[in-house]
């Protein structure tokens, strides 16, 4: 992938961001959130740009002094967030323009981004079959350089195997936190039980869907040979209306089930159209599913 992942005049409006747990509220469960009260702790941990309604204690002026600019020192706590985000890099993520894969790399910038800047320990792991590359525990927004070149050299490769690839030795790190799986969800095997062995390993697990336009609307016509991209398997169809509704019906009824599976285990789940503006997606539909603040 070349250029930027993201738009560098936005990283100013993500430091001032948060990534959230629904589930994991301070004071009542281990691993709870790290306190936006800065100061709790004396080790000293990294600077980020002063925003309205930051501690002005925690101001330093030494720093404001040097740069002219105003920035708030962080310290340390006990309420560590530990960030996972999961990315599907199966051969089915390159479809369309931009690729799924291309905008799950881009959202996960984004959302490593946020976290980096929070003092959040960030992991991520790509996978298809199996964890095919990860990068582990990064912390403070010096990372940031890391987690973008390690994001930027992943491509898709085989078939995807969701279950098979979080039950792989060290997928899971074990720790409390959150987790976010950014895929088309489109696997042989089946998601369920892959997700449902993730979340009792006590993760708040969000599903984000990526699909493409041409799979949620095909524009196909006449007498095709399809050859699905993963298994490689052809088959003979003749494309008419009625096979076009028949197929919208199934990719709703299929998005309804992942929606409803992940109602029932009390997991977030979003749909993303791949050719929706990337500021949109970051900065509206994740604050307004509750992701971000």
């Amino acid at each position: 992938m070349s250029g930027h992942l993201l738009d560098p005049a936005w990283l100013s409006r993500l430091e001032r961001m948060q990534v959230l747990s629904r589930r994991m509220a301070s004071g009542t469960q281990a691993g709870k959130r790290r306190s936006r009260q800065t100061g709790s702790s004396l080790e000293f941990a990294d600077y980020r740009a002063y925003a309205p309604g930051d501690d002005l204690r925690q101001l330093d002026w030494n720093a404001y002094g040097r740069s002219g600019k105003l920035f708030v020192k962080k310290f340390l706590d006990e309420q560590e967030l530990h960030v996972t985000l999961y990315i599907d890099c199966s051969t089915s993520m390159a479809y369309g323009e931009p690729s799924k894969l291309e905008r799950a790399v881009q959202l996960a910038a984004a959302l490593g981004y946020i976290s980096l800047c929070h003092l959040d320990y960030v992991s991520v792991y790509a996978f298809d079959q199996e964890i095919v590359a990860s990068l582990r525990n990064l912390q403070g927004k010096n990372k940031a350089a890391q987690l973008f070149q390690f994001l930027s050299s992943l491509t898709a490769g085989r078939a995807g195997d969701l279950e098979k690839a979080l039950r792989a030795p060290g997928a899971v790190h074990g720790k409390p936190g959150i987790s976010l799986i950014l895929s088309d969800f489109l696997f042989d095997a089946g998601y369920e039980a892959g997700i449902a062995y993730l979340q009792a390993t006590r993760q708040d697990v969000t599903l984000v869907q990526l699909l493409s336009p041409e799979e949620r609307e095909p524009v196909y016509q006449g007498e095709l040979r399809l050859i699905d991209s993963e298994t490689r398997q052809g088959k003979e169809i003749s494309v008419t209306r009625g096979l076009i509704d028949e197929y919208r019906k199934a990719v709703r009824d299929y998005q309804a089930e992942l929606a409803q599976f992940a109602y029932r285990r009390g997991m977030a789940v979003l749909d993303v159209q791949t050719q929706m503006p990337l500021e949109d997606v970051v900065f509206r539909v994740f604050r307004q599913a509750g992701m971000i603040r």
